[in-house]
């Protein structure tokens, strides 16, 4: 079961600039911690999809 979440344009933004930094660290690190840096962006950049979707249609993401 999913539920719907808002996230404000300014939330968005922050999670954009999240992502950023989160990408650079994972090209900084090696091994598992790269690894699992990436896995975390993938979700990071899934939501922020999401959520960019969500807005532009007016519904919740």
């Amino acid at each position: 079961m999913s539920r719907a979440i808002e996230i404000s344009p300014i939330e968005l933004m922050a999670l954009k600039k999240l992502a950023l930094i989160n990408g650079a660290l994972a090209k900084t690190l090696t091994g598992t911690a790269s690894r699992e840096t990436s896995a975390l962006l993938s979700v990071l950049l899934d939501v922020i999809n999401r959520a960019d979707l969500a807005n532009a249609t007016g519904g919740a993401a």
